[in-house]
């Protein structure tokens, strides 16, 4: 297969998936439509559809479960801890999934030195570098696209834990979690108009509590992307700076998202990226990969290799021998021509 079909065949498996990803969340939001109150027994989320079937009524009833055993064992916040357990449980779950995506990004980390190779050597040939890059990815054994898979089974419960937060507004009206008042607060259909409001009612101290897990997502997106850096290959320049000023994008939207979602949502996608820190962290110090990445070692030679010699013999050498020649007798070379040229 030549490299331009191989480089196609890669940009297309990107837009693929990609695609798969817009399809993905366009069905869900399409599915779950105008979340209501209320919606959380069975007979009434069999009349609203698919989505309330399959997604909001098993998470909600879940939340309820959870929420009467923290109840029945005396633990306050029993709302708050219950969304807590949830996020638990379900990253348990995802564990597997996490996994593959930390493993790739290892092992797309270690080949970055061979990849750096690659790009000197054919930087200028496209065809041939996505020809050798993806050789490099299948002698390894590593699927550049396997990281995304966990966020893409994430999404349905993401979704799915809005509408059945907003099913339960009702319960969660009084429900407080330390310094939050309410974990059913802001709505969504309210957009940002609560801050000002709060604002112009001298409620500082209410719009602070409210903030502080939105500012707490932003903080945590932020150190998520830079353990992320260290187990990815960063590319050239631009892809790096290119990839700095997403990180920096999407960090700024999450961040606007969770001022308009319930706090208790909030709060689980807190919680959901603090587990997923621990994870990544214990990852990388169990493989090693926090230490300096060695560099690629240099491409072995025959067994047996001719060396030029100052008489312009050749000298047979071990591969081992002809590699520290060779070494050596670069620079006196290079000072070889450079007197020659001032002659």
């Amino acid at each position: 297969m030549s490299g331009a079909a191989i480089r196609r065949k890669t940009v297309i498996r990107r837009r693929i998936l990609w695609l798969l990803i817009l399809v993905l969340a366009a069905f869900l939001l399409g599915g779950c439509g105008v979340p209501r109150e209320g919606v959380v027994d069975w007979n009434t989320a069999e009349a609203e559809g698919w989505w309330q079937v399959l997604i909001v009524f098993p998470l909600a009833k879940s939340l309820i479960w959870l929420n009467t055993s923290m109840v029945n064992w005396d633990i306050p916040y029993s709302w708050g801890f219950a969304i807590i357990l949830f996020t638990v449980i379900i990253k348990l779950i995802t564990f597997p999934l996490t996994m593959i995506q930390i493993k790739s990004m290892q092992a797309q980390k270690s080949l970055q030195p061979r990849l750096q190779e690659l790009q000197k050597k054919f930087g200028k040939n496209k065809d041939k570098m996505a020809q050798e890059q993806m050789k490099l990815y299948r002698e390894a054994g590593v699927n550049p696209l396997s990281g995304c898979l966990p966020m893409v089974v994430q999404m349905p419960v993401l979704f799915g834990l809005y509408s059945a937060l907003v099913a339960l507004g009702p319960s969660l009206t009084d429900a407080r979690f330390f310094w939050i008042p309410d974990l059913g607060f802001p709505e969504f259909t309210r957009g940002l108009a609560w801050i000002p409001e709060k604002f112009n009612n001298g409620e500082y101290l209410l719009l602070l509590a409210y903030l502080v897990l939105p500012a707490l997502l932003m903080i945590s997106q932020v150190y998520m992307q830079r353990m992320t850096t260290a187990t990815t290959p960063t590319g050239s320049e631009g892809q790096a700076g290119m990839m700095k000023q997403m990180t920096t994008i999407m960090t700024l939207m999450f961040g606007f998202f969770t001022l308009q979602v319930p706090a208790g949502l909030s709060l689980y996608w807190v919680t959901s990226n603090l587990l997923q820190l621990g994870q990544t962290y214990a990852a990388n110090y169990l493989s090693g990969v926090n230490n300096a990445i060695a560099p690629a070692a240099p491409q072995a030679l025959p067994a047996t290799a001719g060396v030029a010699t100052s008489d312009g013999g050749s000298t047979v050498t071990p591969a081992a021998e002809a590699t520290e020649v060779v070494r050596k007798r670069t620079p006196q070379r290079r000072r070889n021509r450079r007197n020659r040229k001032r002659r």
